[in-house]
């Protein structure tokens, strides 16, 4: 069985090194570190501000505390998951809380993260990481990028997250949870592309088809107006009103209707959805996670705009590897659409060119190559030199990922034990002996627990994570 298992995982793992066998992943394991240069660009425009504020300093690193008020409100810890890179070794400063290891958004990026720290030797840094969807709450933007001043009392501090708008000062990663641990993940799609390409672009339903959860985020409210004049609404709300003009072509419904709301879409799995010539995204709370297998499936991409952004969004390109549509008016998805119809092969030749670009440049190698490239650019910015006897919590990575992969409740929320067979754990760190899966359980199940190690004293009342009440009250005002 063992033997089995370990034919499989070599089977997995050969898939993913066989299609990150390119120009772009040849830099993966050593030596130079090769990406699209839009994504570098990406890179060099999210680190910019730390030149502008002088690096990274201790007392920036130590302000992230200030994140929670004193009594821990609207889930604040979540927020931002502090770390350590010290001697190439990842460390955890704080934890998520129980009851949020469940999704794999958090533990996806763990795995990526540890993944390039086996195959190249990261540098020093400290930083944080958004456990939110989305890098646009209000403690973390700018209130004016020029003076460097942020919304957060505590000052702006080194953040990753896998979506933000551009008034941010977070940095873009992959959303790794989503690229490589569900079942639709890209990268099981990736090791399925021949399968997905067995049904060719003649047999494709001339319909442009998409589903989705239905909600409206916030933040799509706060848009600015279209060039029509009308002012910008939530997508997934609005789309699915536009059938009627369209009724042969268009089949866009939410998979859950809300009282009095449009009717039920019925549900097509994502491996299936390539049946279908043209493909509608939405983003939802945060960037979509399925717009990089979209990019996959061959098919056609429409995108509705949005001010959120992936890591990668600024190496495509509308009218070369997808169509926008509610960037003109609301309702401009109908001309798409009609284009599309009437211009057959430079449909195909976009779709073509969008699956080209995932093949290439979203694989693991690829993806591990813009961790590392971005984790050097900041720590070329790091004004100390970080140390676990500075900090109040400080659990090896390989330590945590080792737990969790013993814990049924996370064992299989993605693919642990595929990293730590392939790359091991450092049990000589003195840290490690110091945290048992006791201690480990024990301050997980403190659903409020922040290590504190700044000198500022704590707000009273945390004023940036609004309550759901108070999200609700947001939207039905900015309606």
């Amino acid at each position: 069985m063992a033997m089995l298992f370990a034919l499989a995982l070599v089977a997995l793992l050969g898939g993913a090194i066989a299609a990150s066998e390119d120009d772009v992943a040849s830099g993966v394991c050593s030596g130079s570190c090769h990406l699209h240069p839009k994504l570098r660009e990406r890179i060099q425009k999210d680190v910019a501000w730390l030149d502008d504020i002088g690096g990274i300093t201790d007392a920036m690193i130590r302000n992230i505390s200030l994140v929670c008020d004193v009594n821990i409100r609207h889930q604040c810890n979540v927020q931002a998951t502090r770390m350590m890179i010290k001697d190439g070794e990842i460390y955890l400063n704080s934890l998520h809380p129980e009851w949020r290891l469940g999704p794999h958004e958090f533990i996806g990026f763990l795995l990526e993260l540890y993944e390039a720290s086996k195959i190249s030797k990261l540098p020093d840094l400290e930083f944080a990481w958004n456990g939110n969807d989305d890098a646009a709450d209000p403690a973390f933007t700018w209130t004016n990028r020029a003076k460097l001043e942020a919304r957060f009392h505590g000052g702006p501090f080194p953040i990753l997250a896998w979506s933000k708008s551009e008034r941010s000062f977070a940095s873009l990663v992959p959303y790794s949870g989503a690229f490589r641990c569900s079942e639709d993940s890209f990268d099981n799609m990736l090791h399925r592309l021949e399968e997905l390409k067995r049904v060719p672009w003649h047999e494709r339903k001339k319909v442009a088809f998409g589903r989705w959860n239905m909600f409206c985020a916030t933040y799509t409210y706060g848009q600015e107006a279209l060039p029509s004049g009308e002012l910008y609404t939530c997508p997934r709300a609005y789309l699915p009103s536009q059938n009627v003009k369209l009724p042969e072509h268009m089949d866009i419904l939410p998979l859950g209707a809300a009282n009095g709301g449009p009717a039920r879409g019925t549900p097509v799995p994502l491996f299936h959805q390539n049946a279908y010539r043209y493909l509608v995204s939405t983003d939802g709370w945060a960037v979509s996670s399925k717009f990089d297998k979209y990019l996959l499936l061959g098919s056609l991409v429409i995108k509705a705009a949005s001010s959120r952004k992936g890591y990668y969004y600024d190496a495509l390109a509308p009218d070369v590897h997808f169509l926008p549509c509610m960037n003109q008016s609301l309702g401009d998805i109908v001309e798409r659409v009609k284009w599309a119809l009437e211009h057959d092969a430079e449909a195909q030749k976009i779709a073509e060119a969008a699956q080209t670009f995932a093949v290439k440049h979203l694989h693991r190698g690829a993806r591990l190559c813009y961790y590392r490239t971005l984790i050097e650019e900041m720590g070329k910015r790091m004004k100390f030199t970080p140390d676990c006897a500075n900090r109040k919590l400080c659990i090896p990575l390989g330590r945590f990922l080792e737990f969790l992969a013993g814990t049924p409740r996370y064992a299989h929320s993605c693919r642990l034990q595929e990293v730590l067979i392939r790359y091991g754990v450092d049990r000589s760190m003195p840290q490690y002996n110091a945290s048992s899966d006791a201690d480990i359980t024990e301050l997980l199940k403190d659903p409020k627990h922040w290590p504190r190690d700044t000198d500022i004293p704590s707000l009273r009342h945390e004023p940036y994570f609004p309550g759901r009440a108070r999200r609700a009250r947001q939207q039905r005002h900015r309606q």
